[in-house]
Formats: C-alpha cells, sequence, structure tokens
C-alpha cells in the first residue's frame, strides 16, 4: 500500500488520543470520531501533512488498523500505548 498524507490531531482532552484524517479534510466537519469517544470533540493540529506508511512500524499503534479506517471511513481514531 502506498503512503497515505495525513493530517494528525491530538484530542485537547486526552493527549493520548489522536485522529487521522486525509490532508485537508476539515475535523470540524466529522461526527463519527466523537459518537465512539467525546475526548475527540475538541482535537487540535498535531501535524500536517504526515506521510503515513501502514507497511512502517510506529511504535504504540497499529498502523494497518488506522491504515483500514482511513480508508474505508475517511479518519481514524487512536491511541498511543506505551511499550
Amino acid at each position: 500500500m502506498n503512503p497515505l498524507s495525513v493530517d494528525l490531531y491530538q484530542s485537547a482532552t486526552n493527549p493520548n488520543k489522536f485522529l487521522a484524517i486525509p490532508t485537508g479534510v476539515d475535523p470540524a466537519g466529522l461526527t463519527g470520531p466523537m459518537v465512539f469517544d467525546k475526548d475527540y470533540a475538541q482535537v487540535v493540529r498535531y501535524q500536517e501533512a504526515f506521510q503515513f506508511d501502514p507497511a512502517e512500524s510506529y511504535a504504540g499503534v497499529n498502523a494497518a488498523k488506522i491504515a483500514a479506517d482511513i480508508l474505508t471511513l475517511n479518519w481514524a481514531i487512536y491511541r498511543r500505548t506505551s511499550s
């Protein structure tokens, strides 16, 4: 799978929770993440236009699940865990 250009947002209420969406998508227009977890109601930009490669290993996250969610839902919520 090719790398995806995504904007990463961090929950304003829980710094371990993140939202990944395709670059240029406005998170304010998404309702899905908040339905699953109210911590995503307020997010702040963490990183813009990140080149997310699902084949890479990222500490504390399931890259394949994040990529699948972005491709099917147009967003992915995840929690970074420490190893």
